[in-house]
C-alpha cells in the first residue's frame, strides 16, 4: 500500500497482492478525500456502500420562512469504482496516497451527479405538499408559523445530520403531535358549535329578547342587602326568588307572603304551589327560565364562583327572562358577574351595602370550659360536631347540632331549639354560613382548616367571613365576634375580616351541559353512552372560551355510568344522572343504577323501607348516622317520583317514612347523652367502653388475625352475616366519645385527615 518495499517486507506481503482488509484502508483513504464535499462510504459492507449530505431549502407553507434542510441520501454501492479499486490494489505499485485522490475525483463526480439526490429533494418537497394539504382541513386552528418554529427546533439534530428517512420520521412526528392539537382544537369547536355550548347564551332566547337591568347588592352578612332586595321584589307585578338551600327557598316563600304576596314553593323533592300566585320561590336549580316574570332576586350569588354548582347561579343570571335581576351576596360576586355582563352586553349596577352591627376579632383564644350560651362552636366534619357536642354536654350545656347530613327538616328544628332557648349553644359545619338566621353572639372556629371532598385545605377567606358574619345578628346582639379555640391560630380570621376580598384568578363563570347540549354531542359523537358524552364534555369543551368553562362533571359522570345499562332514552338517563345522592358511596351508586334498571323494564320502585327499622323513640349513636342515610335514599326518591311518578308511584308513603325518620333523628338529638352502639353489629355500649366495637366483634377480629376464625363477627347480639369487613380498634378517649387512639380533636382538629367536609355546598342537583 506504499512506495516504500521495506513496509511490504515488514508486513510479510507480497507485492501485487490484496485482501479485504487492503480494500477497507483503501475505501476509507477515498473517502477521507471527498469527505469535505459530504461523501461518507459504509467500508465494511461489501460492495461498499456510499452516501452524500445534501442541503435543500425549503419554504414552510403558510409563512415567509425559509428553512435550510441538511440529511444524507444513500447512494448504495459505485460498481466502477469498487472494480478500479481492486484494480489498483493488486499492481505492483500499491495503493498510496496519488491513487486516493484520484479516485476521490471519480467518487465525487459519480456522487453528485446521482439521480438519488433529485429523488431525495423531491420526496422532501412532495412531503411539505402533503403537510400542507393536511393542515389546510384545520383551518384557522392550524398556526403554520408557531409549526415553522417547532419544526426548526426538530430539524437541528444537535448538529448531527440524519438520514433523509430520519428526518422524513422526525418532521412527520412534529406535524402529527402540532396536528393532534390542531384537530382536537378542530374537534372541541365543532362539538362547541354543535352541542351549542360554544353559544351559550344565545340558548336563553326569552331573555336575550330582553331589555334587562342586573343590580348587584354586595355587603357582609347581616348589612340588610337580601331585605332590600326583597322588598323590592314584592313591588313587581310578579317575581321569583332563587336560593341556595331548601331552607333558604322556604324561607323566602315566608318573607314574600309577610309582604302580602302569595308565594308557590318549588325544590327538587316538593310543590307546595298557592293558587293564583305570581311568585315562586325556589332552590336555583329549578329555576324557570321560558316564563317572563316581572323581577328576580337571586341568592348568594357568590355562588356563581363554585366549580361544583356555580352553574346554576350563571344560568339563572343568563337565563331569567325578567327586566329586573337582584342579584344579593358577597363583593366576591363582582368579578364573575361583571365578566358575565359584559358578554350579555347588559348594564350592571353594583350597589354596597355595611353591616348593621359590628363584628370584631377576639384575640384570645377559647378554652372548651369557656364556651357560654349564644356561642356557636364550627367544625368541618360530622364526627367533630359530635365529639364537640358530647364535650359540651359533659360540660352542662344544651347543644343544638347542624351538619350537612341532616336534612333540612331537622336542621331547622335544631336551629330552632337554639333560637329559643332550649339549647343553649351550637355546633355546626360551615352548612350554617347561609340559609339559617341564628342569635349567634360569638362565632368560635375548631379549627381553620376544611376537607372540601378533594383535599384538605385552608378555609378560604371568603368563607370564613361567610361563617363569622353569622355572629351578631342585628337587634339581638350588639356587636358579634369572631374567635378560634385555644390552640388554633387567629391570623387568619384576623386578614379575612380585615382585608378586601382579592379577585379571582379566573373569574370566567361556570357552566353544565343541559339535555339539548347533552342530545347533541350524543349525535356528534354517535353515541348512546350518557358517561361518553360528559366526560367529552368535561375533558374537551370551553378550553378557550374567554367567557364560561366548564363545571366539574365527575359526580354526574359516576351517576351516568351507573344509570347508562338501563334500556332508558337519553334523556331519561340524563334526568336519573342529576339525582341528588352521594357518589362516592358505592352503596347509592348500586341504588340508583337498580332503579334505572327496574325503570327500563317498566318494574315500579318501592319507596327505600329503612325508616320501618326505627320505630323507637330515641337512637344510638349508630342509629342516628344510619337514620340520616335512610332519610338522603328517601330524598332521592322523592326527587325522581315527581319527574317519573309511574317508576316511582310511592311518594306519599315515601314522604311519610322521611318524616318519621326526621322526628326520629330530632329526638335523638334532643337528647341530652347519646347512646353509644358498635358500628359493626349494633350492641349497645355502655358509657364507659374502652373501644368503639363490643367485645364480642374485637374478639373474632382478634381471632380472625391469628388465623383461628375467617368468618366474620362472632354470632350473638346483632350479628352480622358473615365476611363482614371490620375497621375498626380504636381506643376512645375517657368520655367514650372520640377515638383517641387515634389523637384526633376537635379542639384543634389535628390528627387524623379528615375524610370529608361538613358542606362545602349543598347537595348535587339539590334544586
Amino acid at each position: 500500500m506504499t512506495d516504500d518495499t521495506s513496509d511490504n517486507a515488514r508486513s510479510g506481503r507480497t507485492p501485487g497482492t490484496a485482501d479485504e482488509f487492503d480494500r477497507r484502508v483503501a475505501l476509507r483513504a477515498v473517502a477521507a478525500v471527498v469527505r469535505g464535499d459530504g461523501i461518507e462510504v459504509d467500508a465494511d459492507s461489501t460492495p461498499a456502500r456510499w452516501s452524500v449530505a445534501v442541503n435543500h431549502l425549503v419554504q414552510i407553507p403558510g409563512t415567509d420562512r425559509k428553512l435550510k434542510l441538511r440529511f444524507k441520501v444513500a447512494l448504495g454501492p459505485l460498481p466502477d469504482i469498487e472494480a478500479d479499486l481492486w484494480g489498483l490494489l493488486t499492481t505492483d505499485e500499491g495503493f498510496g496516497r496519488p491513487q486516493a485522490k484520484a479516485l476521490g475525483k471519480r467518487v465525487k463526480g459519480a456522487c453528485l451527479s446521482s439521480p438519488a439526490i433529485a429523488k431525495a429533494r423531491d420526496r422532501v418537497d412532495g412531503w411539505f405538499a402533503s403537510m400542507a394539504q393536511r393542515a389546510s382541513g384545520f383551518g384557522e386552528s392550524w398556526r403554520p408559523k408557531g409549526f415553522a418554529d417547532e419544526l426548526g427546533r426538530v430539524v437541528g439534530f444537535g448538529g448531527r445530520i440524519p438520514r433523509l428517512q430520519t428526518l422524513l420520521d422526525a418532521m412527520e412526528e412534529a406535524f402529527s403531535t402540532a396536528a393532534s392539537r390542531a384537530g382536537l382544537k378542530v374537534r372541541r369547536e365543532r362539538l362547541e358549535n354543535a352541542s351549542g355550548m360554544g353559544v351559550y347564551l344565545d340558548s336563553f332566547t326569552t331573555a336575550r329578547a330582553m331589555i334587562r337591568k342586573l343590580r348587584l347588592y354586595v355587603g357582609p352578612t347581616n348589612s340588610g342587602k337580601t331585605h332590600a332586595a326583597m322588598d323590592r321584589l314584592a313591588e313587581a307585578e310578579s317575581g321569583c326568588y332563587l336560593a341556595p338551600l331548601r331552607l333558604l327557598a322556604l324561607e323566602g316563600q315566608e318573607a314574600l307572603e309577610t309582604r302580602g304576596r302569595p308565594c308557590s314553593l318549588v325544590t327538587g323533592e316538593e310543590r307546595d304551589v298557592r293558587p293564583g300566585a305570581a311568585f315562586t320561590s325556589s332552590t336555583i336549580e329549578m329555576v324557570n327560565t321560558s316564563k317572563v316574570w316581572g323581577a328576580c332576586v337571586i341568592d348568594e350569588i357568590q355562588m356563581i364562583g363554585d366549580p361544583d354548582r356555580g352553574w346554576a347561579w350563571t344560568q339563572a343570571v343568563a337565563g331569567v327572562a325578567a327586566p329586573e335581576i337582584l342579584m344579593t351576596g358577597s363583593a366576591d360576586a363582582i368579578p364573575y358577574v361583571k365578566r358575565l355582563a359584559d358578554a350579555m352586553g347588559e348594564e350592571l349596577e353594583v350597589v354596597e351595602f355595611t353591616r348593621k352591627s359590628p363584628l370584631r376579632v377576639q384575640e384570645e383564644r377559647v378554652k372548651l370550659e369557656e364556651v357560654k350560651s349564644g356561642d356557636a362552636l364550627i367544625a368541618f366534619s360530622r364526627k367533630d360536631v359530635m365529639a364537640l357536642r358530647h364535650d359540651l354536654l359533659g360540660r352542662n350545656h344544651n347543644v343544638a347540632v347542624i351538619y350537612g347530613a341532616l336534612s333540612p327538616e331537622v336542621r331547622r328544628a335544631e336551629a330552632r331549639r337554639f333560637r329559643e332557648g332550649t339549647a343553649d349553644v351550637l355546633v355546626a359545619t360551615d352548612a350554617i354560613g347561609m340559609g339559617l338566621n341564628l342569635p349567634v353572639a360569638r362565632v368560635v372556629l375548631s379549627t381553620t382548616r376544611k376537607y372540601d371532598g378533594r383535599e384538605e385545605r385552608e378555609l378560604t377567606a371568603s368563607e370564613i367571613r361567610q361563617i363569622g358574619g353569622r355572629a351578631g345578628r342585628f337587634g339581638m346582639h350588639e356587636e358579634g365576634r369572631v374567635a378560634v379555640l385555644d390552640g388554633e391560630n387567629i391570623n387568619p380570621v384576623r386578614r379575612a375580616l380585615t382585608s378586601p376580598p382579592v379577585p379571582p384568578e379566573d373569574p370566567r363563570s361556570w357552566i353544565s351541559p343541559n339535555l339539548s347540549h347533552v342530545e347533541a354531542i350524543a349525535q356528534e359523537l354517535d353515541t348512546d353512552s350518557l358517561a361518553k358524552v360528559l366526560r367529552t364534555a368535561g375533558q374537551e369543551l370551553l378550553r378557550a372560551n374567554q367567557t364560561f368553562r366548564m363545571t366539574d362533571l365527575e359526580q354526574r359522570i359516576q351517576a351516568a355510568s351507573a344509570v347508562d345499562r338501563a334500556k332508558l332514552p337519553l334523556a331519561q338517563r340524563d334526568m336519573l344522572a342529576r339525582c341528588p345522592i352521594d357518589t362516592r358511596d358505592q352503596n347509592n351508586l348500586r341504588l340508583l343504577g337498580g332503579w334505572a334498571v327496574n325503570q327500563g323494564k317498566g318494574i315500579p320502585n318501592a319507596a327505600p323501607d329503612a325508616a320501618e327499622r326505627f320505630r323507637h323513640s330515641v337512637g344510638t349513636d349508630v342509629e342516628l348516622e344510619k337514620a340520616e342515610r335512610a332519610v338522603k335514599e328517601l330524598t332521592a326518591y322523592a326527587w325522581l317520583a315527581y319527574r317519573f311518578p309511574d317508576a316511582y308511584p310511592e311518594m306519599d308513603l315515601c314522604q311519610e317514612r322521611r318524616a318519621h325518620l326526621n322526628a326520629f333523628i330530632e329526638r335523638t338529638l334532643a337528647e341530652r347523652s347519646l347512646a353509644r352502639a358498635c358500628p359493626v353489629c349494633g350492641t349497645r355500649l355502655k358509657a364507659n367502653h374502652r373501644f368503639r366495637v363490643c367485645d364480642n366483634c374485637y374478639s373474632s377480629r382478634v381471632e380472625e388475625r391469628r388465623g383461628g376464625h375467617r368468618g366474620g363477627p362472632a354470632r350473638g347480639n346483632g350479628e352480622k352475616a358473615p365476611g363482614h369487613q371490620h375497621h375498626f380498634h380504636h381506643p376512645v378517649g375517657k368520655d367514650g366519645g372520640r377515638d383517641g387512639g387515634r389523637g384526633a380533636s376537635p379542639r384543634t382538629g389535628r390528627g387524623a385527615p379528615k375524610r370529608r367536609s361538613g358542606v362545602p355546598s349543598p347537595p348535587r342537583g339539590e334544586g
